[in-house]
């Protein structure tokens, strides 16, 4: 990233949940284009195959969109986004299926702070989530 730029706080509250998660190399890396930002990580998190991605803009830097996998977050608070990627990867989360009038969906919810954060997939088969991801899935 460009030595003027600052480091979004979204990113290092990134880097903080998957040191806490015991990743041996948690930075992510990060590029500003214009006044918009992402930082993504690809790795291993417990035996799983991980990318994160987390994206925003230098005049919102209270929010970001996340990026799990196949599951994205909007407008995640950046002092929930360690907690929120915690928990999702150490299964204090769930997916559940849910009927969206003619399509079904697979949703990912997470309590981080005082919110709970969702996130829907297409489908209907737990097999066609991410290895992480199916363990959360509701019967």
């Amino acid at each position: 990233m460009a030595e003027t730029a600052p480091r979004p706080p979204a990113s290092a509250e990134l880097e903080a949940a998957l040191r806490s998660l015991g990743v041996a190399d948690p930075a992510p890396r990060e590029r500003w284009e214009a006044d918009a930002w992402v930082a993504d990580w690809d790795g291993d998190v417990h035996g799983h195959d991980v990318y994160v991605l987390v994206m925003g803009a230098r005049n919102h830097p209270g929010s970001a969109r996340l990026m799990l996998d196949e599951f994205t977050f909007e407008d995640v608070r950046t002092e929930d986004m360690a907690e929120l990627v915690r928990k999702a990867f150490t299964g204090d989360a769930r997916v559940t299926r849910r009927r969206a009038l003619l399509s079904r969906q697979l949703v990912l919810d997470v309590r981080a702070g005082s919110h709970t954060y969702s996130a829907s997939v297409s489908g209907d088969s737990v097999d066609d989530l991410s290895t992480w991801a199916r363990p959360l899935a509701t019967p």
